[in-house]
This record gives C-alpha cells, sequence and structure tokens, in this order.
C-alpha cells in the first residue's frame, strides 16, 4: 500500500470511532420518538455527541446542528442567511475560500448580491484593512476560512473579529482545517457567530459535520431560511431523520480530540520537516516548497516538482504515495488558491499538496526514498 499523503481531503477514521459507532447500531431508533428504549437511547447518545462537540469548541451544546458535512453547513448559513429577513445585500470573503463558499457566493450574485473578495498577500492572510474598507451598512455578512485547505495559512481571526464587532457585522469562518489543530475557544469572539467543520477531516466518518450557530448578542437564535423543509429537527434548522450512528462517530472524533492538539501538532511538525528533508535530500533544486512560512497549521505542505506535471506526477508515483493537486473539490481546475498568493500558471501546474496525518510514522515516510 502506498504512503497516504492527502490527509487534508480526508483522513482514515479511527478504531475507537468504529467501534463506537457499531455500539450505537444497537440502539437504532428513530430520536424523534418517544418511549422506547431504542429511541430514547438514540436520543442520549446524539446529545452525548452534541456536548462532547460543544466542549471541544467552548459553546452551548444547542449551538450545534447537525449536517451532512461543512459543504451543507456553508450552504447553509450563507443560504440560510440571505434568505432570511434582512435586506442588506453585500457578502464580503476572502479570495481563497474553499469552494463551498466560493461557489456558494457565485450562486447567490445570480440572486442579487454583490460579492466583494478580499486579497491575500504571499502567505495567504487577508488583507485587514481591505477588510474593514470593504464593510458598509449593507453588509450581511463576513466569511473567512479559518485555515486554508491547500497551504494551511492560519488567518488572524482574533483581529478579523475585532474589525467585524467593531462594524457590527456577522462573522462566519470555515473551520474544517482547524478544528483539531488550532485551540478554539467560541467564548474569545465576539463577532463569530458561526463555524463548520465535517468530521472526516478529524478521524471520523465521511457524510457528518455541523454548522456551529450561536446566538445574536441579545440571546434570541439567528433566523435562517432551512436548505430542507419537512420535520423540526436541529432547531428547525434542518429537516430529516438523524443519523445516529454518523453523529456518535463525529463525537468519538472530537473527543479524541480533547488535550491532544499540542501533542498532534508536535508529530506532525515532526514528521512535516523529515518529509522536507528527504525531498530536498532526494530532489535538490527540482523541489521547492510553496507555502513556507510559520502562520500555518504543520502537515499540510505544498510543493513544486519544478518540470514535472502535477497530474501526471501523481499518476506515475500512486504505487510510492498518495497526494492531490489542491483541494479535494476542485481536482479538474487550476489551484485558486495558489493563483492567490502569486504562482504562476506553470508553477501552479507542478505544484501538489501533502497533508500528513498525526498516526504517519517516519518510518512510513521512507518509502519516498524509491521515488
Amino acid at each position: 500500500m502506498s504512503l497516504y499523503l492527502d490527509n487534508a481531503a480526508t483522513t482514515k477514521i479511527h478504531k475507537d470511532v468504529v467501534d463506537a459507532m457499531i455500539n450505537s447500531f444497537e440502539y437504532y431508533g428513530n430520536s424523534e420518538a418517544k418511549y422506547y428504549d431504542v429511541a430514547e437511547k438514540a436520543k442520549e447518545f446524539i446529545l452525548w455527541s452534541r456536548t462532547t462537540i460543544s466542549k471541544l469548541l467552548s459553546c452551548e451544546p444547542e449551538n450545534v446542528i447537525f449536517t451532512s458535512g461543512a459543504t451543507e453547513a456553508n450552504n447553509l448559513i450563507l443560504k440560510g442567511l440571505s434568505s432570511s429577513t434582512s435586506n442588506k445585500k453585500r457578502i464580503i470573503i476572502s479570495s481563497i475560500e474553499h469552494s463551498s463558499v466560493e461557489e456558494t457566493c457565485k450562486f447567490l450574485q445570480t440572486k442579487g448580491f454583490e460579492v466583494i473578495r478580499i486579497k491575500v498577500d504571499k502567505t495567504g492572510l487577508v488583507d485587514l484593512k481591505q477588510l474593514k474598507e470593504a464593510i458598509n451598512d449593507n453588509t450581511l455578512l463576513v466569511s473567512i476560512i479559518w485555515v486554508n485547505n491547500e497551504i494551511g495559512t492560519i488567518q488572524k481571526m482574533k483581529e478579523i473579529d475585532d474589525i467585524c464587532f467593531e462594524k457590527g457585522v456577522f462573522l462566519h469562518s470555515d473551520a474544517t482545517q482547524a478544528v483539531g489543530k488550532i485551540q478554539i475557544n467560541l467564548t474569545e469572539f465576539k463577532a463569530l457567530k458561526s463555524i463548520t467543520f465535517s468530521a472526516h477531516k478529524i478521524y471520523g466518518p465521511k457524510g457528518i459535520g455541523c454548522l456551529v450557530l450561536k446566538k445574536d448578542d441579545n440571546n434570541i437564535k439567528y433566523q435562517l431560511t432551512p436548505l430542507f423543509h419537512g420535520g423540526e429537527q436541529e432547531y428547525n434548522y434542518r429537516a430529516g431523520t438523524l443519523s445516529n450512528e454518523l453523529i456518535v462517530g463525529f463525537g468519538k472524533a472530537c473527543e479524541l480530540l480533547m488535550d491532544d492538539i499540542s501533542n498532534s501538532n508536535n508529530v506532525l511538525q515532526i514528521l512535516e520537516n523529515e518529509l522536507i528533508q528527504i525531498l530536498s535530500r532526494k530532489f535538490g533544486d527540482i523541489f521547492v516548497l510553496n507555502n513556507h512560512w510559520n502562520h500555518r497549521v504543520p502537515g499540510i505542505i505544498n510543493v513544486q516538482f519544478k518540470g514535472f506535471n502535477n497530474a501526471i506526477l501523481l499518476k506515475n508515483a500512486k504505487d510510492i504515495f498518495a497526494a492531490s493537486t489542491g483541494s479535494s473539490c476542485s481536482v479538474a481546475k487550476p489551484s485558486r488558491v495558489l493563483k492567490e498568493i502569486g504562482l504562476s500558471d506553470k508553477e501552479i501546474s507542478y505544484s501538489i499538496r501533502m497533508s500528513l496525518s498525526k498516526y504517519t510514522s517516519i518510518e512510513e515516510l521512507s518509502i519516498l526514498e524509491e521515488l
């Protein structure tokens, strides 16, 4: 089996998560039903998961709204707020958002919304001056990805939050690559009212994620137009029978993250250093790092193998390692993120993303010597 270096796309599900999910299959009742034991137990499992996730993020359990993943959750907050009672028509995002935010905003533009894309510097950091100047009285929300999925840049969310709070505007963040890699305490933010993330990025199952939506400054729930109409599940934000098993897996994955972030990052940094040393030694000047700055999470490196087309390289090296040309949601297009940080089309065509797991071993990396 080849070395798996595409963990930013999806991670291998943890054995403890699998075990928790298998146990939950015994309690198969619809959590919305009443009285009988398999339904009541399912309800208990869901509450446990909701509470576990809220503890990880320092928010209230009722702030956690289960979805099929971050893509749906991003659609829910962006479309849901845009379809609410507000008549504000400006949406502000960064120029390096995940496609689930970028493409949703393109759709909203067809519905009469103005979308402002804030530029980033060569390291992927948002231009805070431009952001501040872009917010006006017509601004519905600001959405800034917390950690970029292709280059790992960590945005200055506290400063962004201060700007949005000063301007009195709703702040959202796609935190899919941030959860589990940086400590998130939502009580420390004033304008940041919602974040989204998926279980399969943190060693949990695919098909489950959440929108974390705090109440407004008057402790009133935000009005969101649901994507799905039907039942009253998820506080009337998302109709449909809940997947008890996936939710339990999600909760278990979040439980495993508790108190482990610092140690995980140390492991990832050691692995990253070893990976870079092997590739530098093996390829010399052909190997170039696209992201070499400090304000990023460890374990996501974007690299060029000069003179080698990325798609052909990945195909020919598939028996040695598995990686990607960029975001798994935009495999057929040149990386918009790399373009925004200043890389040429030729440089982008040489570039691949390698993303590590904290469960990868140093010994496993030695297979790269065969390249």
